[in-house]
């Protein structure tokens, strides 16, 4: 099954190279911490805000206790949380908070490599170490982690491998527990990724794989369940407690995908995007065209130039069609990893030298100007769409991360209050359905948006409830990680007696 040409396929040397590749790319992080990007404000914050959970005894914070400036955000019920608890627990035990955010981003790194390498060499391409280096350090996996800073978005990108080798090995028993186990960790890790990568990747390989052997398609079917269901625990309250929110910021002008296409008023420092699309489809090109389309369609949707698909209303959740780009990277570098030898070489040249030039004139800069850490650590802003509906404090200004809290510096907070005579009480926290007020015992009727209730003399405590959503998704979750585990033991059992048997023929 596995090719070893080149020496590519034996030992422990392809793992060090791939682990050496790795920390080469994050080496600027590892030395001089995350620089100005995007969502670097994010990371820092949602990293040492799970950090500060973890210590007060949370072993999954979706609450952050911290943000904005102590209010409060359910951030975690609905940002898929597995990048952040990967830093956030690195940050708990000990590292900073800028190293944890570099190792994590390292790990990530490393683990694309891989997935990477090992899908190529089930394929028995030529230069398996080659394509898994090229993925790794391929110009939109530095776009992600060097200028938007979109640390859950690259983590993303380790899945992709592994959930096409999961497809392409159906029906194979071991193929169902890696699918599932792919398919839950991208879910885990980044839903809009989750949805192209879905619609782009995932469906056309699986309507490939079961042309070729109709037998994939119960196995495939039940491996896609299973690791829906494993990610049911984040999925089920994600998708059912927007209400709460302020949701509709979401979808706001600048977060709808048809205002990023190229031929419209486009930001200088992502004029790149649309001509990266132009080399990843030229890349793809060769004789077995399956991949070769799968990275033309998909980079030729990341820029507009298919722009109705975005009218279709799940895709339009998708907030940044370049998005995109990381579905034809995965696909291009598997077309030009099983090319000819000249296509091979121009290719590789091809994205090195592209890479090497969004490196300097757009990468490198960022770390002149660093993240406004002090400013951080004072207003904790977390992300606004996490506020309460009906919350409008003044001098929201989601670009400078600003929010006029100073209105509420001053109202008591909890977990528990007394209160000397009858009046209304406004806590200093948020609403959300995860907080009951209680006075011995029984439940106060409150409201929102900050927590708000009448109130008798006597001692009122606000306490934390497991929310339906939280018990049936944790339930759902438990079930199909058994199912997985089993599944997993079925198909190692199988496989060694398989071993066995053919070791006891051929003696």
């Amino acid at each position: 099954m596995a090719s070893t040409t080149g020496g590519n396929g034996a030992g422990v040397r392809p793992w060090l190279v791939l682990l050496g590749v790795a920390v080469s790319l994050v080496a600027p992080i590892l030395a001089f911490g995350p620089p100005q990007t995007d969502s670097a404000w994010y990371n820092h914050l949602w990293t040492l805000e799970i950090a500060e959970e973890l210590a007060r005894g949370d072993p999954y914070p979706r609450w952050l206790s911290g943000s904005f400036e102590g209010l409060g955000s359910p951030t975690f019920y609905f940002y898929p949380p597995l990048a952040f608890l990967v830093s956030g627990g690195l940050d708990f035990v000990g590292l900073s908070t800028n190293a944890a955010i570099g190792v994590t981003a390292l790990v990530f790194l490393a683990a694309s490599g891989a997935g990477m390498f090992t899908w190529l060499r089930f394929r028995r391409a030529p230069h398996p170490l080659l394509g898994a280096g090229l993925y790794m350090a391929a110009p939109y996996h530095l776009f992600d982690l060097y200028q938007r800073g979109a640390l859950a978005e690259f983590a993303a990108l380790a899945w992709l491998p592994l959930i096409a080798l999961g497809i392409e090995a159906l029906p194979r028993r071991w193929a169902v527990p890696l699918l599932a186990t792919a398919t839950a960790g991208l879910l885990l890790t980044h839903l809009p990724m989750a949805l192209l990568a879905g619609v782009f990747l995932i469906a056309p390989a699986s309507v490939a794989a079961v042309w070729r052997n109709r037998g994939a398609l119960l196995p495939g079917l039940f491996a896609g369940a299973l690791g829906v269901g494993a990610a049911a625990f984040y999925l089920l309250p994600a998708l059912t407690l927007q209400g709460h929110i302020s949701e509709h910021l979401l979808w706001e002008p600048h977060f709808r995908p048809q205002v990023w296409f190229f031929w419209k008023p486009f930001p200088a420092e992502l004029a790149f995007l649309p001509v990266l699309a132009v080399v990843l489809a030229i890349c793809a090109v060769r004789r077995t065209a399956f991949w070769g389309l799968i990275a033309a369609g998909s980079a030729a949707a990341a820029v507009g130039v298919i722009p109705s698909i975005w009218d279709i209303p799940l895709l339009a959740k998708a907030q940044f069609p370049w998005r995109l780009l990381g579905v034809a990277e995965f696909a291009a570098i598997t077309a030009l990893a099983e090319a000819s030898s000249r296509r091979r070489r121009a290719g590789a040249v091809a994205l090195a030298l592209f890479t090497a030039l969004l490196a300097v004139l757009n990468f490198a800069p960022r770390f002149l100007v660093p993240p406004d850490t002090p400013a951080l650590h004072a207003s904790r802003f977390d992300a606004p769409e996490y506020l309460p509906r009906d919350f409008r404090p003044q001098g929201l200004d989601r670009t400078a991360r600003k929010l006029d809290l100073s209105a509420y510096r001053d109202l008591p907070a909890g977990p528990a209050i007394t209160v000397e005579q009858p009046a209304r009480v406004v806590l200093r926290q948020t609403a959300f359905p995860i907080w009951r007020v209680t006075r011995d015992g029984q439940a106060v009727a409150n409201r929102g948006p900050l927590i708000t209730f009448d109130a008798s003399p006597g001692v009122y405590r606000v306490e934390r409830v497991m929310l339906w959503q939280e018990q049936v998704g944790a339930l759902v979750s438990v079930l199909a990680l058994m199912l997985l585990l089993v599944t997993t033991a079925w198909s190692f059992a199988r496989r060694s007696a398989a071993t066995d048997g053919g070791a006891d023929a051929r003696s």
